[in-house]
């Protein structure tokens, strides 16, 4: 199972937990690896239009990466980074330009900065790194996904937002619905799915499981919308909503 390790969220989470008595409870759930194949971009496409996923990683170095029904559908978008190269893991300086490229084909595509960073197989923590990645998130003022109880507070030692814990699985032998689900902690829990329709001719180790991942999420979805939800009280949210204060309005007596 991924990493779940809990810290003290960053003083400006979301304006509800700190004036709640008692922390509130935030879930995002995200949808990983849009773009990597087409019948797995229409099963993301269809855990958006049933309100499924609150956010969408996607994969901009992949052929497939189309942002158009992204942009249609009005969903958040982050960019899910790559470092495995056609000759083995970049690191160092090539991983750094490679995050450059990234990000600028992220900006061709949709037109803007992503609203967040992750990591394909989580490389965006790799320690050697996890420091360009910190510096770029620094500059756009972006939240990046942490994936251990360390990464989390090197994240928050630089004033990054992240969530609190990350649930989900791996693995295809792990069950399509995390345990965690039926307990989340206080904080924001962020859910990794990677829904979509099973192709062998993706490549993917993971091809058969993204069906039951698509077919886990719709499900809890259609409960949550006419029964009580499994994750009990908690809020779905995004990244921007769930960790990205709003600026504050400029004070008229100052900017006169």
């Amino acid at each position: 199972m991924i990493a779940t390790g809990q810290d003290e969220p960053p003083a400006g989470i979301i304006q509800a937990m700190e004036n709640g008595a008692e922390r509130t409870r935030v879930l995002m759930i995200t949808a990983d690896d849009y773009g990597y194949w087409p019948s797995y971009n229409q099963g993301i496409l269809e855990a958006v239009e049933a309100g499924a996923v609150d956010s969408v990683s996607a994969m901009v170095d992949r052929e497939y990466c189309d942002p158009a029904p992204l942009e249609d559908l009005g969903v958040e978008v982050g960019l899910h980074m790559e470092f495995e190269g056609r000759r083995g893991p970049r690191s160092g300086a090539p991983a750094k330009q490679s995050l450059r490229v990234q990000l600028e084909r992220f900006t061709d595509l949709f037109g803007r900065w992503p609203t967040y960073l992750d990591g394909h197989h989580h490389c965006h923590a790799r320690p050697e790194l996890a420091t360009p990645v910190m510096e770029m998130a620094l500059q756009l003022k972006i939240p990046v996904r942490s994936v251990s109880r360390d990464h989390r507070q090197w994240l928050r030692e630089r004033n990054i937002p992240t969530q609190d814990a990350l649930i989900g699985r791996t693995d295809s032998s792990e069950p399509a619905q995390p345990p965690e689900l039926l307990r989340l902690p206080p904080g924001v829990t962020e859910w990794v799915v990677h829904p979509g329709h099973p192709d062998p001719e993706s490549g993917s180790s993971y091809d058969r499981a993204r069906q039951e991942d698509l077919d886990v999420i719709g499900k809890l979805a259609l409960r949550a919308r006419f029964d009580r939800a499994v994750w009990g009280t908690a809020t779905r949210a995004n990244h921007a909503e769930a960790l990205l204060r709003a600026e504050p309005e400029p004070d008229p007596e100052t900017t006169a």
